[in-house]
């Protein structure tokens, strides 16, 4: 089957097409035929080499929907046909597998574009709404890079909990912030969010990259609030406050995660912007990832048509 990767880090030009053998589901696993792939910074990170060492070759992927082609003799809750989205590994080549409980049905109406698009930062908002950030009815929800794949739909989940969402971001995505649930916008290019939001926030979710900003978050948080930010390093101070990483969990399981995005989707409450469509072919990953190299506008999908 054709694979998609690369056998050195370097920039978007070291992926390379490979011919590689079609995997073999086990008895929990399904196979699934690749339509939509989402691309994600993570993989951008990785081939430029911040990820460890390259095996040879290594194909990239984690975000997949596609069509089950095979279903692994242990599982009874998908058939063959069933359109899924899964949360794998090396999901750009043609079919992949899929591990059931990081898997979950694509309902009707919903295409694989839109539904490859929330997975990685699906997942990502939801546990850190739902888990770390223990999101209440209420309460007011900062959450910085509200624009972006996660926090775009962090603010969509918080608020569809009935929190009151401020939304930091660029002045240009004031509309889009607002229309997707946000009651208030601070441009961080236009005023100091961190002094105009000072202990305003009982949650503050920091999504932007890398969590930049702690000593921000600090600051717009109330006493005893909430920080839940991607940062990696704790941050000190005297402030009283709870500090939580955003990590890969499996107390909440990707599954429920991902079936409580997918309905909430389905439901209406809940958008994804699709930036770019790209081919499924060295072309559109080696575009895909110059495209995440650069300032961005919405999520950028391979489709194999």
């Amino acid at each position: 089957m054709k694979a998609f990767g690369y056998d050195h880090h370097g920039s978007p030009d070291v992926f390379q097409e490979y011919d590689v053998p079609e995997p073999s589901p086990s008895a929990n696993q399904l196979l699934v035929r690749t339509i939509a792939v989402g691309l994600n910074n993570r993989e951008r990170s990785e081939r430029a080499g911040g990820f460890g060492a390259v095996t040879s070759p290594t194909i990239p992927g984690r975000d997949v929907v596609g069509e089950v082609t095979k279903v692994g003799k242990n599982i009874d809750d998908f058939v063959e046909g069933d359109l899924v989205l899964t949360h794998t590994e090396h999901g750009y080549a043609e079919f992949v597998l899929a591990e059931s409980d990081a898997t979950v049905e694509v309902p009707d109406g919903i295409t694989p574009t839109r539904a490859a698009g929330i997975i990685t930062p699906g997942l990502t908002a939801y546990k850190t709404v739902k888990y770390f950030a223990n999101v209440q009815p209420g309460q007011t929800v900062i959450v910085k890079g509200a624009s972006g794949g996660v926090g775009s739909l962090a603010v969509q989940i918080a608020t569809d909990l009935g929190a009151n969402v401020i939304g930091v971001a660029s002045s240009h995505n004031k509309d889009f912030v607002t229309s997707i649930g946000a009651s208030r916008f601070v441009a961080y290019d236009q005023s100091d969010p961190a002094t105009v939001l000072a202990d305003q926030g009982d949650v503050v979710i920091n999504s932007a990259m890398n969590g930049a900003g702690t000593d921000d978050d600090i600051k717009m948080v109330k006493p005893n609030g909430t920080i839940a930010s991607v940062a990696h390093d704790s941050p000190s101070t005297d402030k009283p406050l709870k500090f939580v990483h955003v990590h890969p969990t499996n107390d909440m399981t990707d599954r429920e995660a991902l079936q409580a995005v997918i309905d909430l989707m389905k439901d209406g409450k809940l958008t994804v912007n699709i930036g770019y469509t790209l081919p499924f072919s060295r072309d559109g990953f080696v575009k895909g990832h110059q495209l995440l190299e650069e300032k961005h506008d919405g999520r950028v999908i391979i489709v194999n048509q």
